[in-house]
């Protein structure tokens, strides 16, 4: 066992398998040696994973198709297969969906999370990484105390259903953190962006598909001059199994770096997962992963082709957070730093997508219209 990487022979279960994120975890984690289970609710025909494989069927993870729902369910499946380690990533992420099915969104949002904590506590894991969203502080674009870049300890005031749902799960989180002491790293990112990315409601692969069935891209009334922190997937999964591996000096010895009360309790297991440190943006205007939807649809624009957006009306119940970016010195502190550029992501992505756009157009059909 002498020089092998961390993760070399890791029982680890991921959620929510066939999601963007997790595929391309899921991905890492194989490589580096890992033993990776993996659930999802149904089988689907068309797979993230075997996108990004190109086929191969070698290196699949174990899967397990099963609800989270079903609490005696997800702990038969870590007994089984004996698992040391949870990446949580298993949700209802498309935002105007979740606007429509909100008891279904809370419900798979919010219990899915607390059924996965749960059996993390019984079987006393070492460790158990869950996947929030910047969208869990809302709005804090003219607070006077706590202002951009959001910072780990700011409030979270999601107002809209998915992102309360994700208030929620953050918030139970945090609970079995101090009170249970599991050693749970809540991981808030940024725009994830990158090859694999199916849900076509948001703006990088709409655009992105819109503009090679020369249709316009499209922008909520608006909505143009909205700013948005952007972070390429692969940096994301480095920070997230980066998190993983620090949990246990992260909360320290018998837990003893737990603090006991007061504002240092204040997002403690929280980690902001962007591009950039405090110092980074004193100016905004140089920190490149910061663009405005206008300013982002234009370089996708020169990358696939060159068509003027429509401006469409909101849908009535959706509520949209203005500017939104995140101070990451935190996890930079923990010893991430970001590798891809914002430049080189995007000609990954848009590349990815002319690569798979025959088998990708029937699925984002609805999207293109």
């Amino acid at each position: 066992m002498k020089n092998k990487n961390f993760w070399f022979g890791k029982r680890v279960l991921v959620t929510g398998a066939d999601g963007f994120v997790a595929a391309h975890l899921i991905k890492k984690l194989i490589d580096n040696d890992a033993v990776v289970i993996a659930t999802a609710r149904h089988k689907r025909p068309l797979k993230t994973l075997d996108l990004l494989r190109e086929g191969k069927v070698a290196n699949q993870p174990d899967m397990e198709y099963c609800d989270l729902l079903d609490y005696e369910e997800i702990r038969r499946v870590c007994d089984r297969h004996q698992i040391d380690t949870i990446f949580h990533l298993a949700a209802t992420a498309i935002v105007s969906a979740a606007a429509d099915a909100p008891m279904s969104t809370i419900e798979n949002n919010v219990m899915g999370t607390l059924n996965v904590l749960e059996v993390a506590r019984i079987n006393n894991m070492p460790r158990v990484l869950i996947a929030s969203s910047d969208k869990s502080y809302g709005d804090h674009t003219t607070d006077k105390y706590e202002k951009l870049p959001y910072k780990e300890n700011y409030a979270l005031r999601g107002l809209d259903v998915y992102s309360s749902s994700k208030v929620c799960s953050d918030m139970i989180a945090q609970t079995y953190a101090f009170q249970f002491k599991l050693p749970v790293m809540i991981c808030r990112s940024s725009n994830i962006y990158g090859p694999g990315d199916m849900n076509f409601t948001r703006l990088i692969p709409r655009t992105i598909m819109r503009l090679m069935s020369d249709g316009p891209p499209v922008i909520n009334t608006g909505n143009e001059n909205v700013l948005r922190e952007y972070i390429y997937v692969e940096d994301v999964v480095d920070a997230y199994m980066l998190m993983a591996e620090q949990a246990e000096s992260y909360y320290g010895t018998d837990h003893k770096n737990i603090p006991r009360s007061g504002v240092d309790t204040y997002g403690w297991p929280a980690f902001n997962v962007g591009s950039y440190t405090k110092n980074d943006l004193i100016d905004i205007n140089k920190c490149l992963s910061i663009k405005s939807v206008d300013s982002l649809i234009k370089i996708l624009r020169e990358k696939v082709r060159d068509i003027e957006p429509n401006i469409i009306p909101k849908p009535s119940n959706f509520i949209e957070i203005p500017d939104q970016y995140i101070d990451a010195s935190k996890l930079f502190d923990l010893g991430f730093k970001p590798k891809v550029s914002f430049e080189e992501g995007i000609e990954k992505t848009t590349t990815w997508y002319k690569k798979n756009f025959s088998k990708l157009e029937p699925l984002a059909a609805k999207y293109l219209e």
